[in-house]
């Protein structure tokens, strides 16, 4: 059995997208968490700064994670956030040690 990847991805809406920004991505989540090998999809929102977000993601190896990548929901997301983002989305990958 392949070793579980978690991904820590962060991004930060420009003032006046919050509400847009954070309404599509829970399309995101609503689809992602139906994607083959998802284990754990959340989105969360900084509890000081309602302009930053962060998505908490298990998935079951790295081909669910790159099958994620190039899912439709993934492409029409990236370009709806084209304009609204107030620098790169950061994304971190970890693997569990104990």
């Amino acid at each position: 059995m392949a070793q579980q990847i978690v991904v820590f991805a962060f991004l930060k809406a420009k003032p006046g997208f919050e509400a847009e920004l954070q309404a599509e991505m829970l399309k995101v989540v609503d689809l992602t968490r139906q994607e083959q090998g998802c284990v754990q999809y959340d989105l969360h929102v900084d509890a000081n700064d309602s302009t930053s977000f962060g998505y908490y993601e298990i998935w079951e190896s790295d081909e669910a994670l790159a099958a994620h990548a190039k899912a439709p929901h993934m492409d029409a997301f990236r370009h709806f956030r084209e304009g609204k983002l107030d620098g790169p989305v950061v994304i971190e990958t970890y693997r569990k040690i104990k």
